[in-house]
This record gives structure tokens, sequence and C-alpha cells, in this order.
């Protein structure tokens, strides 16, 4: 199958556009896009990504707004149109690579909707390769990079439009590629141990002023963990070290306030201090089996298929649907945004990934 993206000559494998060099369902190649207001009004999750070997496109978005998480899940078949980056009403517009994207969700029968063009600070970052293995076994095979930077826009959410502008919002986003697993249904075979370590896992994206930046913490191990860089407008810096304190509330899963200090390889040492926000699930994406039918992202569910909730997530570890049914998720993930001050009083804003693994 030909593409227009045929017509350069970029090619890594013996295929067109249209497939990629294996086999395994979990494949896939999408944009994960969050944006917040310093208002602490709004609060977003969204992705669009695609899995070529599994035909599909998928995608959501989860808006937080007044103690309230509302959730649109979409997903369609895949080919022919590959090239256009929309799952019905939601699509990704690739403005200028690296530098500026246009998130929209057009009006839909879920309640939400929003236009968002999001611009840069600062360069993006490349984090390591990262290969999974366990016991021999290629359970993962992960490429990623991190940008941030200024949002300007509208949301429009349980009957209200909230404008965001650069001066006062920010966006945070992550472009990966790869094997992954939990992605593209479930796995067979043997099961494989889980790799995960008890501790504080930590995914920082963040914008201040004229600069942004990105860390990650993982008790586990991972190549990626304990790295990260300052995003400046000529160059990423990597930092050298990370320092941080962290008040939770109570429950000890969702973080409530804190600091952290990055050490960068040029020797300077940059300073925040940080408010919690407000946090949005993971699930409400379609995370860890999050569809209706729990098989999870990736999923072939028919030519088009859309679905969502609204939920009352104030209780920083319980929820409450739409029946008035109040439950726990068995996993801690979820994903804060948090209001910061950088060095001087910089005023900024964070997506603060704070996950505490039992």
């Amino acid at each position: 199958m030909l593409l227009g993206f045929d017509e350069y000559p970029f090619h890594q494998i013996t295929e067109t556009f249209a497939g990629v060099s294996g086999s395994d369902p979990s494949w896939n190649d999408g944009h994960y896009v969050c944006a917040a207001d310093a208002d602490g009004q709004i609060a977003l999750t969204s992705n669009v990504r695609l899995y070529a070997n599994n035909d599909v496109m998928d995608g959501f978005v989860c808006v937080r707004h007044d103690g309230r998480q509302y959730n649109i899940r979409l997903s369609r078949r895949l080919r022919p149109d590959m090239t256009s980056l929309r799952v019905g009403p939601l699509r990704l517009e690739l403005l200028e690579p690296l530098r500026s994207v246009r998130l929209v969700l057009e009006d839909n029968a879920h309640g939400i909707a929003l236009d968002l063009t999001c611009r840069s600070v600062g360069v993006p970052y490349m984090g390591p390769i990262e290969k999974t293995r366990v016991d021999g076994r290629l359970l993962g095979e992960r490429a990623t990079y991190e940008v941030a930077g200024t949002a300007d826009g509208w949301v429009d959410v349980g009957g209200e439009r909230f404008a965001l502008s650069p001066d006062t919002a920010s966006f945070f986003r992550n472009h990966s590629w790869g094997y992954q697993p939990g992605r593209g249904g479930p796995r067979h075979g043997a099961p494989a141990p889980s790799s995960r370590k008890p501790g504080i896992r930590q995914w920082v994206l963040f914008h201040a002023g004229d600069h942004s930046g990105f860390y990650f913490g993982d008790p586990s191990g991972r190549a990626a963990a304990g790295r990260g860089a300052l995003l400046l407008d000529d160059r990423a810096v990597p930092v050298a070290s990370v320092e941080h304190e962290l008040e939770f509330y109570d429950g000890g899963l969702r973080v409530r306030r804190g600091s952290f200090e990055l050490t960068d390889a040029e020797g300077a040492k940059r300073s925040y201090t940080f408010e919690d926000m407000g946090w949005v699930y993971c699930q409400g994406g379609g995370y860890f089996g999050g569809f209706d039918d729990r098989l999870g992202q990736g999923v072939y569910r028919g030519e088009f298929h859309v679905e969502g909730e609204v939920w009352d997530v104030r209780d920083p570890t319980a929820v409450v649907d739409s029946t008035g049914r109040t439950f726990e998720f068995d996993h801690a993930w979820a994903e804060n945004f948090v209001k910061l001050r950088g060095p001087g009083g910089l005023p900024g804003l964070a997506h603060f990934e704070c996950v505490v693994i039992r």
C-alpha cells in the first residue's frame, strides 16, 4: 500500500510507510498532549495513536474541571486513511514539526470540546531508546521525546467555555513509538514477572517562563530513570541530579505540594516549588483496560467507536461514577497538574505524574 509519505527518500525498512518492521500487535506510534491553566479551571490529557499491526487508530480526551473528570474515548479503523491524525471529532494537526501542534475536539455527545494551539518553549528532549527484557524475552522497545510550552485557545466543559492564553496556560507533550506492553490488546503466552519495584515514580514536564524541562525517576531502574533536561531555546542541557521533597494528601497516593531542585550538566542549579491543582485519571483515556470492554487501547472495535462518562474525582483516592457508585482503581496512576514557582519566583505550570508503587 503506497502513501504520500512514500515519495520521500526516508524509508528505513523494505516496506512502504503503511507497514512496520515487526508483527507485534503492541507496536504503536502517537502523541500524548496535556494542558492546564494557572487558575486551576482546566486540566486535560489526550492522545492520538496508531496501531499499524492492528489496523487501529484510537484517541481520547480527559478534562478535569470543578472536581469532575469528563472522558471521551474514540477508535476507528486505521486504513486506508493512515495519514490523517483524526478519530471522529478528535484530531491533531502538526503545524510546525517539533515546535507547534493544534489539538481539536469538535462538538460531540459527551459534553467537552476544545481547540488548542501548543507552541514549544525550548528544544525537544529525546531520551534513550529503551528495551525491556525479562528472562531473555523482549517485552518492550520504545523511543520517546518530550516538549513543553504555551497553550492558546479554548476548552468547553460543563456548559461553559474557558479561554486559555499563552500568558497563563501551558502544554506538555510526549511523542513515543515502539513496542509497548499493555497496549494493542491482551498478551498471549506465559505471563511475565512484574518489573515494578516499590518506590516513587515521577514523570515531570514543566514550563516556567523562558524555559521548560523534564525529568523522570523510576525505582525499577529503567534506562530513562534519573534522566532529564532543561529545555532552552537553543539547546537541551542534561539534568545531572534531582533532589525533591514531597507532601501527599491523606491516603498517600496524590502529591499535594513540594519542591525539587535540578542540577544540570553545566553546573547550574534551579529550584522549584509547586502546589497541586488536581489530577486526571489515566483510566479515563483507556489505560489499564479502561475501555468499557476492558480490553484497553489499540484494540479493533469496528469502523468507528466512541464512548465516555463523567466522574466525580474530588477525593484524592476514590472516584464516584454517574450512578453514585464509589470505587478505587487497582493501581495508583493519575496525572497531577501543579502550579509552579521557578527560580526568582518565575511562575509556571507542570504535568507532575507522581505514583507511589507499593
